[in-house]
């Protein structure tokens, strides 16, 4: 049931971030975040502390495709032109990270589907963000190339930081579930 709230709640973080960029998608976001270390997460503090590090981590691969010129944000001027990502898409990050551990936990014990899937949900993810004009990816199919491969690197990384702070956790449990 967790999963199934957890699967739900992402999918409206996204939705509300694509659909309305701006302040109501970075508060939107918060409140999701809030919602779940409260309400879904067994373990709230391992959990914020994942998502903080999950977030600083994707937040950081959008700031890099922004500034090569992958990603851009229409109608945004100022900080978002000079190398900053707008707060919807960091709270973004934030409300993703939620699902590493709930309702996408099932891929980390299948190395193909770890590997593998993370490219194409992710390119695809931002190509449809991209068709109702949220972004804007440079370079054609080289952009969405490259934010797949982005994405193909990190979710590997973001689910061993999870394995990890699941081992420093002071009592082991018999199957590790967040």
């Amino acid at each position: 049931m967790r999963s199934l709230a957890n699967f739900i709640l992402f999918q409206l973080g996204w939705f509300v971030a694509v659909l309305y960029p701006g302040q109501l998608a970075a508060l939107a976001g918060v409140a999701i975040v809030a919602g779940h270390l409260m309400f879904i997460s067994a373990f709230p503090q391992r959990e914020f502390r994942f998502i903080l590090m999950a977030t600083v981590l994707g937040s950081v691969l959008d700031v890099v495709h922004q500034n090569l010129g992958t990603l851009s944000f229409p109608g945004h001027e100022g900080a978002y032109a000079s190398g900053m990502i707008p707060a919807w898409l960091v709270m973004l990050w934030a409300v993703f990270a939620t699902a590493v551990n709930h309702c996408l936990y099932w891929m980390r014990h299948n190395r193909l589907v770890l590997f593998g899937m993370p490219p194409f949900a992710g390119a695809l993810a931002y190509a449809a963000a991209e068709r109702v004009g949220t972004i804007e990816i440079g370079y054609g199919l080289w952009g969405i190339v490259a934010i797949g491969v982005g994405w193909g690197l990190i979710y590997p990384v973001l689910v061993r930081i999870s394995q990890w702070l699941e081992s420093i956790e002071e009592a082991p449990l018999h199957e590790q579930r967040w």
